[in-house]
């Protein structure tokens, strides 16, 4: 066996020990098998990132090529392990645990930049959603603006308060338009515009919009900026303090790893001073007196953590957030990057091969959609899971008939390279 080399020795004690501070106490599983494949990013101090000991903190079994983690993303052991300690735990002493919520409340907002006050933990980001379209007060002949790209949790609430109460919301039609994308929503509005709701990157086709830009336009003309954050946490780096949006909702069980039935719920505190909450009971009052007929809700985000809550999967989320932080979001950020513009240039050149995604540099991170001329991407994506494996997500939406491929941590690139080759045999045939 060939003697390790000293800058290899020093990445690999470095690496095994900050992999021993992430999954303590919680953890006895984690295991790694020393392998010192090369590595492709790095971080600020000069040592560089692993990304098959990253891999191997995942359970996906080696078979099976997830391109997918926009639809639902794997959590690693450390979650799984946390989440299943915290069960025992609390069953263990016959307790609800409430105080890990603020622990990983705490968390999440140095993760997003945010005050921990206007970040509530819900379950997902079609509650979040439902609950900013509720508590704004519409009434009837507001208008809300949304894109063509929005998901169906995104969307939904909006056009269920068009139904119910008159409302109308304005569909702008994005696809193929990225580079005027501000400028149609800009000409989209009239006095009666109230909301300006869009993602930050779109679950179609991976688009990273300008919002940044928006938030300052909807603020220069009083209108509420709701912004979809579902498919950025964890693929790109967030700053909410900067951003200053009125709402930012998102899951946390795609790109960043979270449990199943997590999410974020961000809110300008002018709101939470002076909108009543939409949910009333335990954990929503500062002052309470049924006898004297006194209900005082707290001014917190809070709030929206109402009842007894389940507390594992909330500890499994703080997990999560450490499991990131370690890791660097810089480098997932760049990482995604790198796989997706590898995948990119693989299949691009193909005649039959149409990507769908943005090409610059600033308006797209780890989703690459495309089309194969000729093809329904529905099928292509049942063959390429039963033939290889390989998980993608077809795209109906708008009747695009395209194919998303999102690429994560746990992806490595014989895995792109294969994904590329089987859908260039595919387009040749």
């Amino acid at each position: 066996m060939k003697k390790q080399s000293r800058r290899h020795f020093i990445k690999d004690k470095l690496w095994k020990g900050l992999i021993l501070s992430l999954f303590s106490p919680f953890s006895s599983m984690a295991k790694f098998d020393g392998s010192q494949e090369e590595s492709i990013i790095t971080k600020d101090d000069g040592i560089t990132t692993d990304w098959e000991k990253v891999k191997s903190q995942f359970t996906l079994v080696n078979s099976r090529k997830h391109f997918n983690t926009a639809s639902i993303g794997p959590s690693p052991r450390i979650v799984q392990d946390t989440t299943i300690a915290s069960i025992n735990y609390i069953n263990k002493y016959g307790i609800e645990d409430h105080k890990v919520v603020e622990k990983t409340r705490a968390k999440l907002a140095k993760f997003v930049n945010v005050n921990p006050e206007q970040l509530a933990i819900i379950r997902n980001a079609t509650e979040g959603m439902n609950i900013v379209a509720r508590s704004l007060k519409l009434n009837q002949g507001d208008e809300v603006i949304i894109t063509s790209e929005e998901h169906i949790g995104g969307s939904a609430p909006w056009m269920t308060l068009q139904n119910e109460i008159g409302i109308k919301v304005k569909v702008v039609n994005i696809f193929g338009n990225a580079e005027k994308f501000v400028k149609l929503i800009k000409s989209s509005i009239s006095d009666r515009t109230k909301v300006i709701s869009i993602s930050h990157i779109t679950c179609t086709t991976g688009k990273v919009l300008p919002v940044k830009e928006i938030i300052e336009f909807c603020k220069k003309n009083q209108i509420q900026s709701v912004i979809d954050g579902t498919q950025a946490l964890g693929q790109i780096s967030l700053n909410l303090k900067s951003l200053q949006p009125n709402f930012f909702i998102a899951s946390c069980h795609k790109w960043l790893f979270g449990p199943k039935g997590t999410g974020i719920l961000y809110m300008n505190q002018d709101f939470l001073n002076n909108t009543p909450p939409l949910f009333a009971g335990a954990y929503t009052d500062q002052k309470f007196d049924l006898k004297r007929g006194i209900y005082e809700y707290v001014k917190h985000a809070s709030r929206y953590e109402y009842g007894t809550i389940n507390s594992p999967i909330i500890a499994g989320l703080g997990a999560a957030v450490e499991f990131m932080d370690k890791v660097g979001i810089k480098n997932v950020e760049d990482r995604g990057k790198y796989l997706a513009e590898r995948f990119r240039n693989k299949v691009s050149q193909h005649k039959d091969i149409s990507i769908l995604t943005p090409d610059q540099l600033d308006n797209y991170a780890s989703i690459i959609t495309f089309r194969i001329k000729q093809k329904n991407g529905s099928n292509v994506c049942k063959e390429l899971r039963k033939t290889s494996n390989i998980v993608l997500r077809s795209v109906t939406e708008n009747n695009m008939n395209a194919i998303r491929a999102s690429f994560a941590v746990y992806t490595n690139e014989k895995e792109v390279d294969e994904l590329a080759q089987k859908l260039l045999i595919i387009a040749n045939r």
